[in-house]
């Protein structure tokens, strides 16, 4: 502590007229404090500058102090230690309310002048600067350097420097929330390469080398590292060149660190599934919910005919045939389609080739929901093939029911009508000769008679549409008939035909078996007393449909449950259309077939 001034040492009184002349305009105040009167004396016109009360006359100090922030209180103690003589120096930054009201950072430099011959502290001066600005600014900076913090920190990004004398440093503690070895000091580089995937170190070194950096003025590379868990982590690193030598090699660097395990996983994922996508033999498109288009595989554009970009955007309905009649609503008949294919359940349709081939499909259909709107994932089979192998099985069977059913109806049929006749021709003879005979004769004739009806029945179900005993309109007009007489409904047929109805006995027989089943599944289970077949003929498709007034659909007879109405969807699938099963809204039961017709 220096010496206190003593009156033998005492500076020639200060002339307060010339200062105050030198301080006018300064940036920073001068000022004696009369300690024993508290009164203080300003130099210059700084507080009307910086608009700050200067508290002159008695009672300075407490009214000074008055207007220091509540937050700044440490000066008022530090200050009064100056005044008790304690101390001969005071330094301290704090806030002075304004005249308008407001907060001004200044900083106070004081020291005792002179003191009694007890020690007492009689005259202290000092200095106050306006530092508000400067403070105002470090507050900002403090504030920036927060928000990056922060940022940095809800990013998870990590912030390195790699210095001019070869020093590496993490400005934060990425690595260990990533679980990363930081590996900083002198052997950095080689610690972190020895952590790096093997498929990626050679990418990696071509990038840091110190010729490549320094030619473009930074990099970009992505990589695998090892955790201290022992698995792989993906992370993006990228830095500018900070400092380079003469000849533009890098010497020093900034960069950053970002962890993107979790995006490249999934794009690898995605690539992995683009990559099944391509090689499925199934097609597969992506359409939304008006039926717009939206994505193909290769399977889909071979099996449609056309390129990716003529496919997209373009309209479900320009690849699926329909009739005609369902094109008027674009949208409105898409919906309708999706909605008909069940999800995770097989639909059979008709696609349109780009030469206007028709072919018979198979569709798989699922809807998800993409980012707040509904989508359809269609998964395409080509059953074209297997379709025309099964129509020819189906061929053969037929035309062996057809041989079977002949060979009963012409032969024994035949045989037992000759038999029949035989018997009734012998009959008087027995009759005579022996009226118990007789008896047992007349038994084995009826016998027979039943055997050539079960016989013709037999020959009927076999081949139940002949083209040579009349078409499938005359065959379901006997279906309704003996469906009156042997059920006691009310049975009836409307035909509604726009064109002739051009099919082969094949489809004819399996369009009458569904019928058939329908009507008795109606008559047996469902106990109805209506029942209406109807049959609708359009230049392109054709449509069969049974109906009733039944009980309706049972659980346990849903499509699917029973081994009937699996065969009749069988049925439908094998003469290239689809099969319909509902509860009708005011009871019953409908069943509607539409199938397309020959080209």
């Amino acid at each position: 502590m220096p010496a206190r001034p003593t009156t033998a040492h005492r500076a020639p009184p200060i002339d307060a007229a010339q200062v105050d002349s030198l301080l006018q305009g300064s940036d920073f105040g001068l000022w004696q404090v009369d300690v024993p009167r508290d009164e203080v004396h300003w130099y210059g016109n700084w507080c009307a500058a910086v608009d700050i009360d200067p508290c002159l006359g008695p009672d300075h100090t407490r009214r000074w102090f008055a207007r220091i922030h509540p937050e700044d209180g440490a000066p008022i103690s530090k200050y009064q230690d100056l005044l008790d003589g304690r101390y001969d120096f005071y330094e301290a930054e704090y806030r002075l309310r304004t005249l308008a009201g407001g907060w001004r950072w200044v900083t106070t430099r004081a020291r005792v002048l002179h003191r009694d011959a007890r020690g007492r502290v009689l005259r202290v001066a000092g200095v106050t600067l306006d530092i508000d600005a400067r403070k105002r600014a470090e507050s900002e900076r403090q504030a920036a350097e927060t928000r990056l913090a922060t940022a940095i920190w809800g990013t998870r990004i990590g912030v390195w420097e790699n210095t001019l004398d070869g020093r590496f440093r993490w400005l934060n503690d990425w690595c260990s929330a990533m679980e990363i070895d930081s590996c900083e000091g002198p052997s950095n580089s080689a610690q972190w390469r020895s952590n790096i995937h093997p498929d990626d170190l050679d990418a990696c070194v071509r990038t840091w080398s110190a010729e490549t950096a320094g030619l473009a003025g930074s990099y970009i590379v992505e990589y695998r590292i090892r955790t201290r868990r022992g698995r792989w982590r993906w992370i993006h690193e990228r830095a500018m060149v900070t400092a380079q030598d003469g000849a533009g090699r890098a010497l020093a660097f900034v960069g950053v660190c970002i962890d993107i395990d979790e995006r490249k996983r999934l794009e690898l994922e995605l690539q992995s599934q683009s990559k099944i996508l391509e090689t499925m033999r199934e097609g597969v498109a992506l359409v939304d919910a008006a039926g717009r288009i939206e994505f193909t595989n290769s399977a889909f554009e071979r099996m449609i005919g056309r390129d990716r970009g003529a496919l997209l955007g373009a309209h479900v309905l320009d690849v699926l045939e329909l009739p005609e009649r369902g094109r008027a609503r674009r949208e409105a008949a898409a919906r309708r389609v999706l909605r008909s294919i069940d999800p995770g359940g097989e639909h059979s349709v008709l696609l349109r080739r780009a030469d206007g081939a028709r072919f018979a499909a198979e569709i798989l259909s699922n809807a998800l929901d993409w980012q707040g709107e509904t989508k359809h994932v269609l998964v395409v089979q080509d059953v074209s093939e297997r379709k025309r192998l099964e129509q020819e099985i189906a061929e053969i069977a037929h035309l062996e029911r057809q041989r079977l059913g002949s060979d009963l109806h012409d032969g024994l049929g035949q045989e037992l009508t000759g038999i029949a006749l035989l018997l009734r021709g012998i009959a008087p003879t027995i009759a005579a000769a022996s009226p118990p005979a007789a008896v047992q004769l007349d038994e084995i004739i009826a016998l027979t008679n039943q055997a050539i009806q079960s016989t013709r029945k037999m020959a009927l179900g076999l081949s139940p549409v002949a083209l040579d005993r009349g078409d499938l309109a005359a065959s379901l007009r006997r279906l309704v008939e003996r469906s009156r007489s042997h059920f006691g409904v009310t049975a009836r047929l409307r035909w509604a035909a726009d064109a002739a109805l051009a099919i082969d006995e094949r489809c004819a027989t399996h369009l009458y078996l569904i019928a058939q089943e329908s009507l008795l599944n109606a008559c047996e289970h469902g106990r109805a007393r209506q029942v209406t077949i109807a049959l609708r003929v359009t230049p392109l498709y054709a449509s069969l449909s049974i109906v009733d007034d039944g009980v309706g659909l049972r659980p346990a007879a849903r499509p699917g449950r029973g081994m009937g109405m699996t065969i009749m969807h069988y049925r439908a699938r094998a003469i290239g259309g689809t099969l319909r099963i509902d509860a009708r809204r005011g009871g019953g039961t409908r069943v509607r077939c539409v199938f397309p017709l020959p080209s």
